[in-house]
């Protein structure tokens, strides 16, 4: 199914869902069961767990401090992500952009949270993804709640949002409440939201990275690429096999592989030893002069194989083992996970994990459900760090949207402390509103490039 076909068999589906929802409603069935509509989603309605809140918000000097912590940290954010969002409209308006390259850009099926539609959310992890993106929603909600109960201010309801299926969940403050009461109480409501993702982002990175990924390590070597007519080629290796030996000399990771070649001459026959379709074979190839491929004097006579190995999954996983110490690379890269995906450079995913053994304590999880944890915590990080930076940009009704409101009311009162209220809150919308476009002009326009 092509893209196309993917977002709109999709649409046809929300459509129909939409009419019988519409229909519900407009029976006043819906209403009987405390359950309203809200855009395409079913909101349901419900008082309970707002005691289990009200117990955690007990601690109000913790929490308010930590909404303090979140107001400086968001607003810190804000201003990466800000930067990074001219940065990447700068780059892509600068690039030629022939035929080839516009059909390559990503377009707005990226946007969307939609495994199967959206390709750097794979079909096969919908189960994770769903289950993070649920996590992500709830711990943002919630926060919110525990934060607007830890001051005082009502919390009307809690439930949960439907599409089609359990979409996350929300939490819903009394408008008027939050609304009047001081501005920094304010503001430390909407700042709980992305702060408490970005810390279930920090603990499940920490699991996936120290925990899980520390227990990997390579295990032979993964094909990326075969040069055509090459020994490889003619041996029949593809992207995906995993050489295990050359010559006799195991081939554990690159560097291993590196060497068993450079021991290697022009016309010399080796024995290989790969795994190709969860198949083990031992097949002997002749090398050819690598000189004949490269045209460097300095190769004249070297055995020439034809295999690109996945340096760049090599590297990433390094990387992504040690995130603290290759900052900020390591972060980088691992926000782009999901991307490098589309390449086959993602180090977590098929076939690549195939090349790895699990050492230590964690090696006596079966092979499936280790990875499966890998995957759970990878899904459920990455998610929440996504969830935390768009909320946390400067656009209504964004999180980050009210608190650049608040911030901006509270500069204007600070130097011009003889303006009227109404005028000072018209200024201040005006100049959301200007940001608010702006922003999302910035988000939106690298999608729709490819169509221009």
């Amino acid at each position: 199914m092509s893209i196309e076909e993917g977002l709109l068999t999709f649409f046809a589906i929300l459509f129909i869902y939409y009419l019988i929802e519409f229909t519900l409603h407009k029976k006043g069935i819906l209403e009987k069961y405390n359950t309203s509509i809200y855009g395409p989603f079913l909101m349901i309605r419900t008082k309970k767990g707002i005691r289990f809140l009200k117990k955690i918000a007990s601690k109000k000097r913790f929490w308010k401090a930590f909404g303090s912590f979140g107001i400086v940290f968001c607003f810190i954010v804000m201003l990466i992500m800000i930067s990074v969002l001219i940065w990447q409209t700068w780059f892509v308006l600068g690039l030629d952009l022939t035929p080839e390259l516009k059909e390559a850009l990503p377009g707005p099926e990226v946007a969307l949270i939609l495994p199967g539609i959206n390709p750097i959310l794979p079909i096969e992890y919908i189960v994770f993804i769903l289950i993070a993106f649920v996590v992500a929603v709830v711990v943002h909600e919630f926060s919110h709640g525990i934060l607007a109960i830890s001051h005082n201010l009502k919390v009307k309801s809690l439930g949960l949002l439907y599409l089609i299926l359990p979409v996350g969940a929300f939490c819903e403050p009394d408008d008027e409440e939050l609304k009047n009461t001081k501005t920094a109480n304010r503001m430390r409501v909407f700042a709980a939201g992305p702060m408490a993702n970005f810390v279930v982002f920090f603990i499940c990175l920490f699991i996936f990275s120290f925990v899980f990924i520390s227990a990997v390590q390579p295990a032979g070597v993964n094909v990326y690429t075969i040069t055509e007519d090459s020994p490889a080629d003619d041996l029949g290796l593809s992207y995906g096999c995993i050489i295990k030996s050359i010559n006799n000399t195991e081939t554990n990771d690159i560097i291993d592989f590196f060497y068993a070649l450079q021991d290697t001459h022009a016309n010399q026959t080796v024995t290989i030893t790969y795994i190709q379709e969860e198949k083990t074979y031992n097949r002997q190839v002749t090398l050819d002069d690598k000189y004949t491929y490269t045209e460097n004097v300095s190769h004249m006579g070297m055995g020439y194989l034809g295999v690109g190995p996945n340096y760049n999954a090599a590297v990433i996983l390094e990387l992504i083992k040690h995130p603290v110490k290759y900052l900020p690379d390591s972060l980088i890269y691992i926000y782009g996970l999901p991307i490098l995906a589309l390449n086959g450079q993602n180090p977590i995913m098929s076939p690549i994990i195939d090349s790895y053994t699990i050492t230590g304590p964690l090696s006596s999880i079966p092979t499936e459900m280790f990875w499966s944890f890998v995957s759970l915590f990878y899904w459920v990080f990455w998610l929440n760090v996504v969830v935390a930076v768009f909320n946390v940009l400067p656009m209504i009704p964004l999180d980050g949207g009210y608190l650049f409101n608040d911030a901006l009311n509270t500069f204007l009162k600070r130097v011009k402390k003889d303006m009227s209220d109404d005028k000072r809150e018209k200024i201040v919308k005006k100049i959301s509103a200007v940001v608010s476009l702006s922003i999302l002009i910035l988000v939106i326009f690298p999608f729709f490039l490819k169509y221009l």
